[in-house]
Formats: structure tokens, C-alpha cells, sequence
């Protein structure tokens, strides 16, 4: 069979593929999976090498093995060159990586317009100050603490949300008269709408909640790297209700699965059957497509690095 009539006949199967898919709910579009590549390339063997770290050749290989499809791969140093943090790559293929594409959207989201930087704290932590700076540049109006690892949380908290001297006040009339009871019920500032946290897990975790119980309304943001410390999906639960660039069925996914290592990991392995998927797109020139990645929808045109299109989900553990 010759080159030109076997692209024909698969570019057939996928459109017919995608015809059938279903509509996703995200944006109302068809898209294609990994499971639909897969059903056609036992006909069109998949080439990959890459050069890359022990822990990622075993995702590799997992990912692969799970698929019944024929492939032929190659680890060596001569192959395509893999950040070892496969969240920091961009994978070949796309324009960026997960983490900052995380980012653009989250800031696009927060900052539609320059009058509502004033509405949104940015709380970051020592690792994430190169980020806070980037973002003092662009959106100087916004107010920005920096959460030192020696600070008490509880009092970081209630100071950035101003109830401090009302406590303090509290405690003072306590005193005077132990046996007075007094309902107190502090109030916060009502100078800003929105949290963005610039934290990791184990920060994250301790000072999300303490926010949580005093500003019941507010809106919380981050990115997908104050969860990556968890090691299973009952410990977001200290993450209820924040808002992440991420797609839902990410972690619908993640849910179906009886044992999940940690989260980090688990991302990890969806990137790179991301990255597989994409190297069969290229290598089958399936462009033009709606294309369903594990890390977000998008279109794969012929010339152009992949760029993801993600919504924002709320954390919920009933979801």
C-alpha cells in the first residue's frame, strides 16, 4: 500500500472517530483522545526517542504499554531532551509549559480589567518571590504579602485581613472581666474580593483553611502547584472550593483510580500521554482537529506549537 493511500485511509478513520465522539461539556466542541489515535495506529507504527531521566522512561513506558498499538522507542542520548520536571516542559510540541500556561490564564482570569487589581491580595511564600516580582511589575495596585516560613499563620492571617486590633480589643475587655460574656464575631477588611496564592502544599494547606475561616465569600486562586504535595485526592480537601487553571476531568480521572501515589506523579504520567498523543498527531498529520489533552482541550494546527485552552475549576472533592 503506498504512502499517500494509507495517510488517506487514516485520515478517513479519524474523521470518521471524530464525528462520533461525544460533545464536551468544557466548550461545547467534538474533540479527539488518545483512545481514538490509538484504535488506528496499529496500522502506522508510532517512532519515538527521547532522552530522558529513569523516573520519566518508566512513565514512558507505562503509558505506552496501556495502549494496544505498535511502537518502536528509543532512549538515548541523541533523542529529544526532556526537562526531568515534565510540569516545567513543554513537552516538544506545545508553545508552553503546563505551569505557565497555568499562569497566563490564571492572570488573564484575575486582572480582565486594570481597575480590579486593587480588588486582590497576592499572598506568596519564598519560593514563588521571582512570580510575586513579575507580577508587582505588571499589576503594581494590587497588595502583596509575603508569608515568611518563621511566621505564625493564624497571626499572619489576621493581620492581612485586618480583624487583629478587633481581636486584640477582645481580648482586652476579657480580661477587665472574665465573667462577661461577650459575643465577638471580627470583622475583615472589605477592601479586596480576591486571594491569589503563591504557596506549596505544605504551606498551603495549613494557611488556605485559616483563610477560609474568616472570609466565607471570598474568592480563592492558585495555580495547580499548591496541590502537587498531596498524596491522595482527600487531602485537597483543604482546598475546597479554590479556583485552579485546570480541566475537570483531570481530576474526574484521577478519582476513578484506586491508588494514586501522589499528585505531582500522577500529573506527571497525563503529560506525558499528552505528549505521546501529540507525537502521533504530528507524525500522522491529524491536524485541524479538536484534540482532548489530559492538561486541556485545543485545536493541533500543521506549523504551530500547541497551545492548551484551559477553564477554571473549583476544587470539589463531591465532584
Amino acid at each position: 500500500m503506498t504512502k499517500q493511500s494509507l495517510t488517506f485511509i487514516l485520515t478517513v478513520l479519524i474523521s470518521v472517530i471524530s464525528g462520533c465522539t461525544t460533545t464536551s461539556s468544557a466548550n461545547n466542541k467534538n474533540f479527539i483522545d488518545i483512545n481514538d489515535i490509538s484504535k488506528v495506529l496499529n496500522t502506522n507504527k508510532l517512532t519515538l526517542n527521547y532522552s530522558l531521566g529513569n523516573e520519566n522512561k518508566e512513565y514512558f513506558i507505562s503509558a505506552l504499554l496501556n495502549k494496544e498499538y505498535a511502537f518502536d522507542v528509543k532512549f538515548g542520548k541523541d533523542g529529544r531532551k526532556l526537562n526531568n520536571n515534565l510540569l516545567d516542559s513543554n513537552l516538544v510540541f506545545f508553545c508552553n509549559s503546563y505551569i505557565e500556561d497555568q499562569r497566563s490564564k490564571l492572570n488573564l482570569s484575575l486582572y480582565k480589567e486594570v481597575d480590579n487589581q486593587k480588588d486582590i491580595l497576592v499572598i506568596y511564600s519564598e519560593k514563588f518571590i521571582t512570580q510575586a516580582d513579575e507580577l508587582k511589575l505588571n499589576y503594581p495596585n494590587s497588595k502583596f504579602y509575603f508569608l515568611n516560613s518563621k511566621n505564625n499563620f493564624e497571626d499572619f492571617v489576621l493581620a492581612v485581613i485586618g480583624i487583629d486590633s478587633s481581636i486584640k480589643r477582645f481580648n482586652d475587655l476579657q480580661k477587665n472581666d472574665s465573667s462577661l460574656a461577650i459575643k465577638h464575631s471580627p470583622r475583615e477588611k472589605k477592601d479586596f474580593k480576591k486571594i491569589y496564592f503563591l504557596t506549596e502544599y505544605n504551606i498551603g494547606k495549613s494557611l488556605v483553611p485559616i483563610f477560609r475561616s474568616y472570609l466565607i465569600d471570598t474568592e480563592f486562586y492558585s495555580t495547580i502547584d499548591i496541590l502537587l504535595g498531596a498524596s491522595s485526592l482527600k487531602e485537597l480537601n483543604d482546598f475546597e472550593n479554590m479556583l485552579i487553571p485546570a480541566p475537570s476531568y483531570f481530576f474526574k480521572k484521577l478519582s476513578s483510580k484506586k491508588i494514586v501515589k501522589n499528585l505531582k506523579d500522577e500529573l506527571s504520567k497525563e503529560l506525558i500521554e499528552d505528549l505521546i498523543l501529540a507525537e502521533s498527531i504530528y507524525q500522522n498529520n491529524f491536524y485541524g482537529k479538536n484534540v482532548k489533552f489530559n492538561s486541556g482541550m485545543t485545536i493541533v494546527n500543521r506549523g504551530q506549537c500547541i497551545e492548551r485552552e484551559l477553564a477554571m475549576m473549583k476544587v470539589s472533592l463531591n465532584s
